[in-house]
């Protein structure tokens, strides 16, 4: 019995020990980060680079019982960056905190800001220390300007005590994300046709302008190619030369494009090269008319078809196809020098002088393609203002080559007839010519001195 009564005291003493034993205190101070959509990563899943925006929020509790004041400071520790090192970019990488979903303490993020290697305060608590919570929006904000592929980066969330000498905590969360290409390109005339028009008879229509616009960036380097089908061909079968179009590349600014007016070739053209990441860029592709002064008039077309190439994609494919057309009006001008105002005239003549001559050159500009033939018209013989005339046989002409292609109807000395004559026929091919016509008038013996003149007309026609 006595042994069983020691065995009691001692429990009892054992017991009351404990209970006036001093107690060892625990102080609360810690810190949690989750995203909306759980797990222990900010995941951005497949991301299109050409988004304006990916959202995604976090969570951040502190729960504390020190009974200071504390903050939270977020620090990106790596950069978000594929395994090459191209890195997402600082104004492409965004947080701000949600208003209103923190009860005590006052966030610093309330306004977006881009995220960077330095330390930023998002969230300093009340001055006593009060357990909260708050929502932090992280963004990545498009066009980003990166290949297609997986990201990965590295942000820490560090709770520091203000005023005391408790162990800061700090928390990591990684960050990942799938790039994807998914831009578009458009290529569309200024007028929103499907044609390009230039014609050569109207100033306006001289020049006309293609927009390309890329929406969002490719993620590599690419070129966009122009082809022509088979040369511009009007409805006659005539083909315009090289030269006779022109093309340049305007307002081009993260890629080179074709800078100065070039010819519009038959062969595959190049007309922008991008950057090495393929950003995204809009210019102007501007078509003008070259010398058109040997090219027969007509309607010319062709198709005109973009394509893009590029290494990270299809060897090639086609992003548009444009229809080209040129209208070479018709020219059909005889061009007299000098100009002779419809009368030939010779002034102050007298008895015993020397033959007068007087030179015109003719030039036929044409482009139609059709033989033609060059006329002359006297109406009467050589006049003075009292009504004396000198006859036909003291008039006489001669007509005088200029590398003329055509036939030359006078080439010796003939006398001039009143009425109409054919000075001159063209090539069978109509082309382009010019001559020189010499009238010479020899003084009659019996002439009553004073100025003569006759009336005299040019004319063209097809034949």
């Amino acid at each position: 019995m006595r042994t069983k009564f020691y065995f009691g005291m001692a429990i009892l003493a054992l017991g009351l020990w404990f209970l006036l034993m001093p107690q060892r205190a625990f102080a609360t101070f810690s810190l949690s980060v989750s995203p909306y959509e759980g797990g222990y990563d900010l995941r951005f899943g497949n991301i299109n680079l050409t988004a304006d925006r990916t959202n995604k929020e976090v969570t951040v509790s502190v729960d504390s019982d020190i009974g200071k004041q504390y903050r939270i400071i977020q620090t990106l520790l790596d950069p978000i960056s594929n395994a090459q090192g191209i890195t997402i970019a600082q104004n492409n990488f965004f947080v701000y905190g949600i208003r209103g979903t923190n009860k005590f303490g006052t966030l610093g993020v309330e306004q977006e800001v881009p995220i960077n290697l330095g330390r930023t305060i998002i969230y300093t608590s009340n001055t006593s220390g009060t357990p909260d919570s708050f929502t932090l929006v992280y963004s990545l904000k498009g066009p980003l300007e990166v290949p297609p592929g997986s990201y990965r980066g590295r942000i820490s969330f560090t709770l520091e005590p203000i005023d005391t000498t408790q162990a800061a905590v700090r928390v990591i969360l990684n960050i990942f994300a799938e790039a994807e290409a998914q831009s578009s390109i458009e290529v569309k005339t200024s007028s929103g046709s499907k044609i390009i028009r230039l014609n050569s008879g109207r100033v306006e229509e001289q020049s006309a302008d293609v927009l390309v616009d890329i929406k969002g960036g490719l993620g590599t380097q690419f070129r966009i190619l122009q082809v022509i089908g088979q040369g511009l061909v009007s409805s006659e079968g005539y083909q315009l030369s090289e030269g006779a179009v022109n093309v340049m590349v305007k307002e081009a600014r993260k890629g080179t494009g074709l800078s100065s007016a070039t010819n519009l070739s038959s062969q595959r053209q190049t007309l922008y090269t991008s950057g090495l990441r393929g950003e995204a860029e809009s210019f102007i592709v501007t078509y003008s008319l070259g010398d058109l002064s040997k090219e027969k008039a007509g309607r010319y077309r062709t198709s005109l078809k973009y394509l893009l190439e590029s290494t990270g994609y299809a060897k090639e494919s086609i992003i548009e196809t444009l229809t080209l057309e040129v209208e070479n009006e018709r020219v059909f001008d005889l061009i007299v020098t000098p100009e002779m105002g419809g009368t030939l005239q010779f002034r102050d003549l007298k008895p015993q002088q020397p033959p007068r001559i007087n030179e015109v050159v003719l030039a036929v500009k044409t482009n139609i393609a059709k033989p033609y033939q060059v006329s002359q018209g006297i109406f009467s013989p050589f006049t003075n203002r009292e009504g004396e005339t000198i006859a036909g046989e003291y008039f006489t002409l001669k007509t005088e080559s200029l590398d003329t292609k055509g036939v030359l109807k006078y080439p010796n000395k003939t006398e001039v007839k009143i009425g109409d004559v054919v000075l001159f026929v063209s090539d069978k091919f109509g082309s382009a010519d010019s001559f020189k016509v010499i009238y010479e008038l020899a003084i009659p013996p019996d002439l009553h001195a004073g100025d003569y003149s006759t009336r005299i007309t040019y004319s063209i026609c097809e034949i």
